[in-house]
């Protein structure tokens, strides 16, 4: 099977799933975490491996497999496609990781999972003999009720300078997860926190962002891919941005699913009428505006790696302020949704009011807010320096 037939069978897979996705999605979300099938079901059709290595088992597919398949599977769940987005891109970064990490994380177990956590919650960091100390809550780790690792983001202290920003990876069996999702948007996701009793993690599963900045990386010349020279904290970021497509196209659906039976009081066709039409196909115009942004700088991002340059911080910075911008493209197209539904779609179980939820959800993460993200790029616009040293 070549690589456009791997990626058409990919994409049918996800798009048969999309019925029993959202037939789990209200339990999902009442119980704060996805089924347990659902996630065997991605392992099955190979959903997380779309970016590991090949030699590792893997597909290496470019970015834009994600954006795809998430706005297949989130059509059908919100939470579910997070999982599985967040879940993939750690298979990415790890490509761009030191081959000994590599190995230690997939040598034996090839389908091993990583998740992902911040800490947002007063994690703390120390420097120590060959590694560093971690203590404390990380949070919001998406996928970690499936993953055998966490890629921790840590700050670690300089002598002179700002914290150095690194990944930093800790086996499943060095943290405890803590109950501590509550969430009215993505409550599905189960992003719950891990926590640390002054964990050692040695140099080898720390990567300073500054090696992945774009360019050649630890692991590159093990994984020659293109892919493995594409800057995660930038162009990575479409990890949100695709969760956030799949769920306004979901949106989008339901809302027009419904109104092409449904008739107001006055029994006027609810199809009919002018301002439904408008509503619905400028919602849809925004929804593809944002999936082609979002593929288009996942096709740069990867045509440039290939072509041996490095971007520059403009380019990088334009990748997510791109992101955040579909972000808000798909944040507009549900909310122009949103008047049609009427007041028998306000149950809470509404699939269209979950979709509300989750879009809302889904672009408060930071990388996807427009607020930080428009202001950083606009100072770089104007040759000031960025306000985060992930860019």
């Amino acid at each position: 099977m070549n690589d456009l037939q791997q990626r058409e069978t990919l994409i049918e897979r996800a798009k048969a799933m999309v019925p029993v996705l959202r037939e789990r999605a209200p339990q999902a979300e009442k119980n704060r975490a996805i089924a347990r099938a659902t996630h065997d079901a991605f392992v099955e059709a190979g959903f997380y491996r779309i970016h590991q290595p090949k030699r590792f088992g893997g597909f290496e597919m470019d970015l834009s497999m994600m954006i795809d398949l998430a706005a297949e599977l989130g059509r059908g769940c919100g939470s579910s496609c997070w999982i599985f987005t967040n879940l993939a891109i750690q298979n990415f970064i790890l490509g761009a990781h030191y081959p000994e990490t590599q190995e230690e994380v997939w040598g034996l177990h090839g389908e091993s999972l990583i998740a992902s956590s911040f800490p947002a919650k007063g994690g703390k960091t120390r420097k120590a003999d060959g590694g560093i100390v971690v203590d404390g809550l990380w949070s919001f780790a998406s996928g970690v009720d499936f993953a055998d690792w966490n890629n921790l983001q840590v700050f670690v202290p300089q002598e002179s300078g700002p914290p150095q920003h690194r990944f930093a990876l800790a086996p499943k069996c060095d943290y405890t997860v803590v109950d501590d999702w509550f969430s009215a948007g993505l409550a599905g996701t189960g992003s719950r926190s891990i926590r640390f009793d002054n964990c050692f993690i040695p140099d080898r599963r720390t990567l300073p962002s500054t090696l992945i900045m774009g360019g050649p990386t630890p692991g590159s010349a093990a994984n020659p891919s293109p892919l493995y020279q594409i800057p995660p904290m930038t162009i990575g970021t479409k990890v949100f941005g695709g969760p956030a497509l799949g769920i306004a196209r979901g949106a989008l659906e339901e809302m027009t699913n419904e109104l092409s039976t449904r008739k107001n009081v006055a029994g006027i066709a609810m199809c009919e009428l002018p301002t439904v039409q408008v509503r619905v196909a400028e919602a849809g115009a925004e929804i593809e505006a944002a999936w082609a942004l979002l593929n288009k700088d996942c096709h740069d991002a990867f045509a440039l790696a290939a072509s041996g340059k490095v971007p520059k911080i403009d380019q990088r910075a334009r990748w997510r302020l791109n992101n955040s911008f579909a972000g808000q493209l798909c944040l507009r197209a549900v909310e122009r949704l949103h008047p049609l539904v009427g007041a028998r779609g306000l149950e809470a179980d509404s699939a269209f009011q979950r979709a509300w939820r989750d879009i809302h959800a889904a672009v408060l993460q930071i990388t996807m807010s427009w607020d930080i993200q428009s202001v950083n790029a606009g100072r770089i616009r104007f040759g000031l320096p960025s306000v985060d040293p992930r860019v």
